[in-house]
């Protein structure tokens, strides 16, 4: 896929957590994060995801955006934390999609007529291209960490992978 996607904090530590953060250089021409999201993810350094988001920094898998797009851009009723804002932001200016959970700020995004995948989506995505063998033990592990994901989401994304 030749796509350029901007990245949110979610994503990043929900790869980070399953240790395949490695998923989204195959997937994607280029993965930029904004700063403010990178700093997100760094405020636990020593958490396992956050050791793998700064290892995947430094080996070039993605690159850090150090411009500050704020919420430029974004409607004043966005009412989104500030790596959202940042993400969707810089993903309008630039004219890329988003990679991003949270449920609200893909409604933004979508307002803003911006592609919006999310981890799931990333996941379905590495299990039809064969970079993962199963998907199911992947989400289950996902689930397990913390990372809520609703039925209907696994549910969904298994058939699309048809497990």
């Amino acid at each position: 896929m030749a796509e350029i996607v901007v990245a949110d904090a979610g994503p990043l530590i929900a790869l980070g957590r399953l240790r395949r953060i490695e998923l989204l250089a195959q997937i994607f021409a280029k993965v930029i994060v904004p700063h403010t999201v990178f700093e997100e993810t760094q405020v636990h350094p020593d958490l396992p995801d956050a050791r793998a988001i700064f290892a995947a920094r430094q080996s070039g898998e993605f690159i850090v955006d150090n411009s500050s797009a704020g919420s430029a851009g974004l409607p004043p009723e966005a009412e989104l934390g500030d790596g959202e804002a940042a993400a969707i932001s810089l993903a309008a200016a630039l004219g890329h999609g988003v990679l991003i959970d949270d449920k609200h700020g893909r409604a933004v995004a979508a307002t803003l007529n911006l592609k919006v995948i999310g981890t799931v989506g990333v996941l379905v995505l590495a299990r039809r291209r064969g970079m993962i063998p199963v998907l199911k033990p992947l989400l289950e592990d996902l689930v397990a960490s913390g990372y809520h994901l609703s039925e209907a989401l696994v549910q969904e994304a298994l058939r699309q992978v048809g497990e």
